[in-house]
């Protein structure tokens, strides 16, 4: 009879421990990896770019390398933005090869060579070479009927944003680093 009230003892101190115990565990706190996502302010060269309708190739890569960010925030630039079609003029498969993230920072690089710090307007750009933010120089060539930066044409310029200029320009720039990389020297 003692090992029956022993038990039956064990049982009833151990029966409220048990509901506990499983409460416990659902209770541990799951934890999630989250990933944050930067949305430029408002009215940025970064917005400007994504809400405009010719720069989603743009907008992607500038989201692949971080530069949305930079151009999302405070500071001055000054932006040669390649249209989408001005994209689709590279030779077949450099885009996609530049895209992938092996080749981040040569997509990075191709990017910084389209912006300037600083802001210029038509007005403010002149004839010769200027240091862009990859650290080579394009060739600014302004006459009275053509405006233009290396090879490509500014089509619109002048789009002024908070923290910045963008000129849209029809075809992308290609920095020397880049000679050789997917055919770009190839244009």
């Amino acid at each position: 009879m003692k090992t029956k009230f022993t038990r039956l003892a064990l049982l009833l101190a151990i029966g409220p421990l048990v509901p506990v115990a499983f409460a416990q565990e659902e209770k541990k706190p799951t934890i999630v990896e989250e990933k944050v996502v930067v949305i430029p302010e408002k009215g940025t060269i970064a917005s400007a770019l994504r809400d405009g309708a010719s720069f989603s190739i743009l907008t992607k890569a500038l989201q692949l390398t971080g530069l949305d960010v930079t151009l999302g925030t405070k500071g001055t630039f000054t932006v040669f933005a390649p249209t989408d079609e001005a994209f689709s003029k590279l030779p077949a498969g450099a885009l996609d090869k530049l895209m992938l993230p092996e080749n981040n920072e040569k997509l990075r690089s191709l990017l910084l060579y389209h912006v300037l710090p600083g802001i210029f307007t038509m007005a403010d750009l002149k004839n010769g070479e200027i240091k862009t933010m990859n650290g080579e120089k394009v060739e600014i060539d302004i006459k009275s009927d053509t405006k233009q930066v290396e090879d490509s044409m500014i089509s619109k310029p002048d789009l002024v944003t908070a923290n910045g200029v963008i000129h849209s320009i029809d075809k992308v720039m290609v920095p020397h680093s880049l000679d050789g990389f997917a055919g770009l020297d190839e244009e």
